[in-house]
């Protein structure tokens, strides 16, 4: 009876042990079209990890290259296809998981916010921030996406309310005028921001 206790204790000490807590700030939309580079609208047709193949290896290292379609560009300028890279992924037995890391698979819809590193790889935005994945609304029967915070425009000013039920799904054709609005608006602001 000892042992199981002890046991018992052992195991809730680790689990508690490896708890954690993940704190994420909101960022304006108007703040992740501004530090993107390009932004596409596309599909996944291919997904692979990657890793360094030496033999000290790094987690951090380990990323997952989606192979996009572009169906529409709506900032910068990007070809027929474009790699897109995000931390983490599956190699062999170890799954790297990064916290807030988009899950791409082969066949999602998207529109990706990206933004090209010092070796030129885009990556989203904000990690998931910079992916709104495309889907059929059910009540209109039309493609749309959560629509993005952006103060003012999509949602009121002032505090996050997560599942705020007055946030309503924005057809494609919505979301992608507001971004061309956004852009429009940088644009006549100048790079510091003064009209």
């Amino acid at each position: 009876m000892t042992r199981v206790c002890l046991l018992t204790a052992t195991a809730v000490v680790a689990a508690t042990a490896a708890i954690g807590a993940t704190v994420t700030v909101a960022t304006d939309f108007r703040q992740i079209v501004a530090t993107s580079t390009v932004i596409v609208r596309g599909h996944v047709t291919d997904v692979r990890v990657i890793a360094p193949l030496s033999g000290g290896r790094s987690l951090s290292q380990v990323e997952t290259v989606a192979t996009v379609a572009v169906d529409a560009t709506l900032k910068g300028s990007a070809d027929t296809f474009i790699s897109v890279r995000v931390p983490g992924g599956r190699v062999g037995n170890l799954n790297v998981i990064t916290v807030d890391s988009p899950q791409l698979s082969a066949g999602e819809v998207a529109i990706f916010f990206l933004h090209a590193g010092a070796d030129q790889a885009l990556r989203p935005v904000g990690l998931s921030l910079g992916v709104y994945p495309v889907a059929m609304d059910p009540q209109t029967r039309q493609t749309a996406v959560t629509p993005p915070l952006a103060a003012g425009l999509t949602a009121a000013i002032g505090p996050v309310v997560h599942g705020d039920r007055a946030r309503k799904l924005m057809t494609v054709t919505e979301f992608e005028s507001l971004v061309r609005l956004v852009i429009a608006g940088q644009a006549r602001m100048g790079p510091r921001g003064k009209s």
